[in-house]
This record gives structure tokens, C-alpha cells and sequence, in this order.
């Protein structure tokens, strides 16, 4: 499966922090996944995680989502791709520049996959690039929500949770939980990720991955900027210790709901 930062002349740079081949667990798991298999060791450490970031039921009870996944580069915006998430009703918008650096606009069901698109603001008639936008903003959907709400994720059917080790550093005591995925489940279930768990904030300081496809040693990076959204708590950047790249969730905002040019319109009204 083609991931959509390795398909963008812009970002190649992303592909070689390792941002490229990306998770899409988010999206859906096999409907024979079974259900989150969590050690005991990891089972509070994930509980209060969660629970710190204002429980997993209210991230679920949520009815929208909105965000910029924003992609920073010697302090310079490279790239941004704007995400609007009717939760409730399962559809999504997104907008930002494709592999040529034309931007493009995908709404759809996520069930189905199917909906409208716009290429510049026009709205697009051809049966096959409307399908391929779409596919092309689903991946996007799928690769950016897991950057911004993974912990979210973690009992999702077919995730496996380990209690890797405690780790204490200068700065903190670490609860360190290795998650992988059980073959089929979502687009890229080779992904390896280590979460390291702040035991006094109980939030994630950092993470470690080899993602599908890359082989070891691990990449990472921060989970910085934890900062409140409506109900929530999320981190809002994420850094990448020696590279000169960052990234940005902006616009974050959990309305309750969203005017109706954003599931209609070329333009969505400010």
C-alpha cells in the first residue's frame, strides 16, 4: 500500500525522518482482529495515559475533529494538509497540496470512500481522479490523526501492548510500552513503536518507531506543546533530535459541529 508523504515531491525530506511510511491503524482493522491485547504490567500505564489526556470515552463521545498537520522545516512551513473529521457521521474533508503541488480537495464517507473533490478550488468530473483524490485524502486521514491522537488508539482490535522497561533519565522516570500490530490490521501493521510514558505527568514524553518497510535502529521524536482542546489534552509538535524539522498541529478544535460548506463547497467558510 502506497503511503501518501512518500508519493509528495515536497516532502522527501519527511520520508527520511522516517515520517513517511506511516501508520494506518487508525483507519480500520480487520473485522477477524482480535481485541487490544494488553500485558498487565501495561494495562495502568495505558489507562492512565489515557485518562490524562480526558478519557478515552470522551474522545470517542467527541463529535468533531479539526486540524492542520503542518510540516516545518528550518523553520519554514514545507507543507499543510487541513483536516476537518465529522466524527459523529464518519466523513472527512481535506485539503492540501498532492504529488505535483496542486491543491486538492477530498470529501467523503470513510466507510465507502466515496464523495466529491476539488483540484484548485474546481470541482473535479473525472470518475477516476476523483476516486484517486480521495484515495489520496483517506491516506492522509490515516497517516495524520494517528501523529496527533494515537494514545487514542491503543485498545483498538489488533494492537499489542508490552511492558518494555522502566527508564530514568536526568529529567524523568519513564514507563517505556512497546506496541505492535497483529498481521492485516490497518495499512501498515509491520509498524514498531516504543512509547515513553512520563510516570509524573503520565503523558508521552517521546516515541521510538521502525515503520514499515525501514529497518532498525529506531527513529523518534518528541510529543511536545501538550496543551488543552476543548475536553482534551494533546500534544501539538513533535520534534526530530538532530534534524532540522519539526512538526505542527494547528487549528486544533473540537466543535460541535461544522458549517455545512465544509461537506459541500470548494471553500469552506471562515
Amino acid at each position: 500500500m502506497s503511503r501518501p508523504a512518500l508519493r509528495i515531491a515536497s516532502l522527501l525530506w519527511i520520508a527520511a525522518l522516517a515520517l513517511g511510511a506511516t501508520s494506518g491503524h487508525p483507519a480500520r482493522a480487520l473485522a477477524s482482529s482480535p481485541p487490544a491485547d494488553i500485558d498487565r504490567e501495561s494495562e495502568p500505564v495505558v489507562r492512565a495515559l489515557t485518562d490524562a489526556m480526558g478519557g478515552l470515552k470522551t474522545w470517542e463521545s467527541l463529535p468533531c475533529f479539526r486540524f492542520d498537520f503542518v510540516a516545518v522545516r528550518d523553520g519554514k512551513e514545507v507543507s499543510r494538509y487541513r483536516h476537518w473529521w465529522d466524527k459523529r457521521n464518519g466523513r472527512c474533508r481535506m485539503e492540501g497540496p498532492d504529488e505535483h503541488g496542486k491543491n486538492v480537495t477530498a470529501v467523503f464517507g470513510l466507510a465507502d470512500k466515496k464523495g466529491t473533490a476539488f483540484v484548485e478550488g474546481i470541482g473535479e468530473s473525472d470518475s477516476a481522479r476523483v476516486a484517486q483524490i480521495i484515495e489520496y485524502g483517506y491516506e492522509r486521514w490515516v497517516n495524520d490523526t494517528y501523529w496527533v491522537m494515537m494514545p487514542f488508539k491503543l485498545r483498538d482490535p489488533g494492537v499489542k501492548i508490552r511492558y518494555s522497561r522502566p527508564e530514568r533519565t536526568l529529567q524523568a522516570t519513564y514507563d517505556v510500552l512497546e506496541v505492535t500490530f497483529v498481521p492485516g490490521t490497518g495499512l501498515t501493521s509491520d509498524d514498531h513503536y516504543w512509547l515513553h510514558v512520563n510516570r509524573a505527568t503520565h503523558l508521552i514524553d517521546r516515541w521510538e518507531f521502525v515503520l514499515t518497510g525501514q529497518k532498525p535502529p529506531p527513529s523518534g521524536s518528541s510529543w511536545e506543546a501538550w496543551t488543552t482542546v476543548g475536553p482534551v489534552k494533546l500534544s501539538l509538535q513533535r520534534r526530530f533530535p538532530g534534524k532540522p524539522a519539526m512538526l505542527r498541529f494547528e487549528n486544533v478544535a473540537t466543535p460541535q459541529a461544522f458549517d455545512a460548506s465544509v461537506f459541500s463547497f470548494s471553500s469552506v467558510r471562515k
